[in-house]
């Protein structure tokens, strides 16, 4: 029943939608702001000229309107901010799945590697190295030995 109303969506889709919306949320917010920033400046202006022209009643009604245009701006800039915190949060959530899934890939590598070493035939090549590498070490040891030999040999005929 489930292909009638469309398919399932991973968490990662989800995701991806959910910070679209607050992306776009927080880019309306901002718009808003900027619309109401331009209205105080205007109504600044207008403050100023009907003080100028003595209306003293017209500037305490722009005054008290001049107070809520501030506090809806200062409202904006915090549900911005709450915004982007819930944003940045979904990005860590996205951040850590993609690294829980980079772990459950590196932790079956790991075990078909494990699976794969034969643990019998590596001490059996770990011993045979460490003979040739003795091996090795006296013959170079006794090489070491005859060439000092034959330089003393010949500082004594000098």
């Amino acid at each position: 029943m489930s292909f009638l109303f469309g398919k399932k969506k991973t968490p990662a889709e989800l995701l991806r939608e959910n910070k679209r919306m607050l992306d776009k949320s927080i880019r309306d917010i901002e718009r808003e702001r900027q619309g109401l920033q331009t209205q105080e400046k205007k109504l600044i202006a207008e403050i100023k000229k009907s003080a100028k022209q003595g209306q003293m009643g017209a500037v305490k009604v722009m005054a008290k309107d001049l107070i809520r245009t501030r506090h809806q701006i200062e409202k904006f800039y915090k549900l911005k901010s709450q915004l982007q915190g819930v944003s940045l949060r979904i990005q860590t959530l996205k951040s850590t799945q993609a690294m829980g899934e980079a772990m459950k890939g590196m932790t079956k590598a790991m075990g078909q590697m494990n699976r794969q070493m034969n643990l019998p035939s590596l001490q059996k090549i770990m011993q045979e190295f460490e003979r040739q590498n003795e091996k090795m070490e006296m013959v170079s040891e006794v090489m070491g030995d005859a060439i000092d030999d034959a330089l003393e040999g010949d500082e004594e005929e000098d």
